[in-house]
Formats: structure tokens, sequence, C-alpha cells
């Protein structure tokens, strides 16, 4: 940092004044050429007056020599005559009438080279030293920022296009397996019965990936998959669901979505749901890093233990233990089911905090 002193010499304190002042113009200049978007100015006579380092080895590079030449002459090196006159038009525009222009989309076929340069880039009239009037223009080369967006834009539709081969290509497998599936039932004596259990828990995992799939499989909401198992059992206008928003990871939807179809057909069969009047409330909640999920049936013929456990049972007590690091509870309340389920966030979402 430059110290004046404050010698009572005034020959001294001057002569420190205008060194400060020639180092601060170097200084400037220096800022000018480094900086990383290109600049040039035009004087009254339409020719190029002056351009830092980035506009020479830039947007000029095939102009030589730059300094003091027409700006014509430069543009229609650079640009084909349509977009050469274009671009002399804005600046003599800007020039007579002193308004500031500014293009955001200007992406065109270069003339000096075989390819495509996009810019973006203002205009502003200024006074020049010499009392003439001239315009400066800021421009940014958006080039390859452009074609990273392109980049990107492409691989999402390739990726779009992929999701949506992957999910018609899931819901012909489930198809092809209903198909096996109804011609194995169809030898065992209680085939029917066998059979529509099994196509509804395809329904249910089918409901599962859809949801997966309207987010790129990224993630699927809890209000959604309880709402595609319960649709899909019939049962929507019986079962009323409440809590917060909660994002879970591909696996921990599709479990979720098997489990709550299993505690679906458990209630059709033999609790709340199997009466017009019965309920069943749904509810959530985030307790200390872990979400409590409770499924609460009313109103349906008096519960007791089940003598034995069927496969519901074993998806409730071990697949949500294991994929969900989650703990269950069936408690088999006289007047109704209640489920608890306490699983870890980390299990459930994976996308590096607890949803609120």
């Amino acid at each position: 940092m430059l110290r004046i002193s404050t010698s009572n010499n005034p020959d001294e304190w001057l002569e420190q004044i205008i060194q400060h002042t020639d180092r601060q113009d170097d200084i400037f200049i220096e800022l000018i050429n480094r900086c990383p978007f290109g600049i040039y100015v035009i004087d009254e006579n339409m020719c190029i007056l002056a351009m830092n380092e980035r506009s020479q080895d830039g947007a000029f590079r095939n102009v030589r020599p730059v300094i003091g030449r027409p700006f014509r002459e430069a543009m229609h090196i650079l640009w084909p005559p349509e977009t050469a006159e274009e671009i002399i038009g804005r600046f003599r525009h800007t020039l007579e009438t002193g308004e500031p222009y500014l293009s955001r989309n200007f992406v065109r076929n270069r003339n000096d080279v075989d390819d495509v340069e996009g810019y973006e880039w203002e205009l502003h009239r200024v006074r020049l030293p010499d009392d003439q009037l001239g315009v400066i223009c800021y421009y940014y080369d958006s080039t390859e920022l452009r074609a990273a967006q392109r980049a990107l834009a492409d691989s999402a539709r390739r990726q779009q296009l992929l999701i949506e081969e992957l999910n018609h290509r899931v819901k012909n497998t489930l198809a092809v397996v209903q198909a096996l599936a109804r011609q194995t039932f169809g030898l065992e004596a209680a085939s029917a019965a066998q059979h529509e259990t099994f196509s509804r828990r395809l329904v249910a995992l089918a409901r599962a990936h859809d949801s997966l799939t309207q987010t790129h499989w990224e993630h699927a909401t809890l209000p959604d998959v309880i709402a595609g198992s319960v649709e899909s059992c019939g049962v929507s206008d019986q079962v009323q669901a409440s809590g917060p928003q909660v994002l879970l990871d591909p696996r921990a939807a599709v479990t979720f979505a098997l489990a709550l179809h299993e505690l679906c057909t458990n209630a059709i069969k033999y609790g709340a749901l199997s009466r017009p009047n019965g309920s069943v409330t749904i509810a959530w909640e985030w307790i200390g890093g872990q979400l409590h999920f409770v499924w609460t049936e009313a109103g349906g013929p008096q519960v007791s233990p089940p003598e034995k456990y069927g496969f519901g049972t074993r998806m409730l007590e071990r697949a949500l233990a294991g994929d969900l690091e989650a703990d269950v509870d069936l408690d088999y309340a006289a007047e109704g089911l209640v489920c608890t389920i306490k699983a870890n966030s980390g299990a459930l979402c994976r996308l590096g905090k607890e949803p609120s």
C-alpha cells in the first residue's frame, strides 16, 4: 500500500501524489486487461479506438491490425454480411441516440472460422478524452457455457427416455408375471383367491414404480406411496392420512408400498376395512431422527392375535426391519390393529439431510 507522507515540503508532497496517480493508471489498465470479459471502444468515426487483451485474443483474434481499423471492416471479417450489418446498426443507433443496448441471446455462425459462437453484450455511449462521443461495448463469450447447457439438456432428455423405457419394460414384465401366475395358480384348487392376492401385490408394486418414475427414480413421496397402495385396494374413502412431506429412496418406496398393501389387505379381510363403517387412520411424524409411522384401525370386528403368521406379517416385520432399519410393533388391540413403524431417516431417504 502506498503511503503519502505528511511532509511540510509542498514539492515533495505533490511528487508523491503524481507517482500515486500514475501507478493507479497502471493498475487500472492491468485490471481491464485481465478482466474475464471483452471491452472495446469505437469513436465518432466508427473506428476501433481501444480494446483490452481479452478482446484482441478472443472475438477479434483474426482481425489484424485491429486498433484504428474501421469498425465495419472488422465486423465483415468476423461475421456474415447480414450479421455484420446488424451489429453495425446497433452501434450506430447507440452512438446517435445515446440509448444503451443489451443482447442476451446472440448465437450466430462466424465468418472467419467454421463455428457457431454465442455472446452476451451491451453498448453504452461515452464521452472520450478528446470530448468526442464514442460507444463502449462489454461482452462475454458464452459459447462454452451454451455448449455445456445443451449437453446437459441432451443428457436429461436421454435419461428421461431411458427411464420411460425402463418403466415400460417393468410394466411389461409385471404383466408377464401375472400371466404366468394365472397359468400356474390355475392348476391349484384355491387358484382364484391365490391369484387375486398375488395380482394385488403386483399392482401395489407397479404403483410404487409409477411414483418413482415421476421423479426419475430419484425418490418418491410417502403421501404418494400411501395413496397408490390405498387406491389399488379400493378403500380410499375409508382411510385418512396426515403427516409432513417425506422423500423415500427407491428401495424404501417399494418396501413401504408392499408393506402398506399387506396392511390394507389384512384390514379388508379381517379388520376395520371389512365393514362399511370401519376406518383406518395413518399418521406420521419425525421424532429424534426417526420416522414414527402409525396405522390405526377402528370400527371393525373384535381383534385377536393370529394363531399363525403368514407372508404379510413376515413382510412387515422382516422387510421393514431390513430395508428401512425399522422397528415394527403389531398391537392386536381388541378395538383394532395398531401398527407402529419407527424407521431411521438415513435408511428412508439418503438425500443428505432429514426432511422437515
